[in-house]
């Protein structure tokens, strides 16, 4: 029974690793069909394709996911402990559904719905601008962020 429990203490934490797990979760790549073999080989270079353009993000929505974004973190540090304790797989899954809903009306709460929470969390992750002043304002807030000294 105690290695059933490490085992959903384990899935638990990977699932709340992180208070932007939320945000940062991916579609994943679309599969392209094989190419047939027949075709020649192209002569020119294929421009890559560009990556999805950084979304710019206003004062007002650093605020909202600053605000979300701490009330995120205080959901996931709290069904952290509950998951820990879960003493089956099928109550860790119901505390994981519970732990979603929870962060997303965290997140609506803050002005914000979870597609822009996105969009800000990729800007975030992208533009070290925006990561800055993000991370100013949760230092602000008296968040601990794990971040450097500089």
């Amino acid at each position: 029974m105690k290695t059933g429990k490490i085992l959903i203490a384990s899935a638990a934490a990977a699932f709340l690793i992180s208070p932007l797990a939320l945000a940062q979760q991916q579609q994943p790549p679309q599969q392209q069909p094989p190419q047939e073999q027949e075709q020649p080989p192209q002569q020119e270079a294929q421009p890559m394709p560009q990556e999805e353009e950084i979304p710019d993000v206003s004062e007002s929505q650093i605020d909202a996911f600053v605000d979300a974004h701490v009330a995120v973190n205080d959901v996931r540090e709290e069904y952290t402990e509950w998951l820990q304790a879960a003493e089956d797989q099928e109550e860790a899954q119901q505390l994981q559904q519970e732990a979603n809903e929870a962060m997303t009306s965290a997140i609506e709460d803050s002005g914000m719905d979870v597609e822009e929470y996105e969009e800000v969390a990729m800007a975030v992750n992208a533009d070290p601008e925006v990561r800055d002043e993000v991370m100013q304002r949760l230092d602000e807030e008296g968040v601990d962020t794990g971040a450097q000294p500089r």
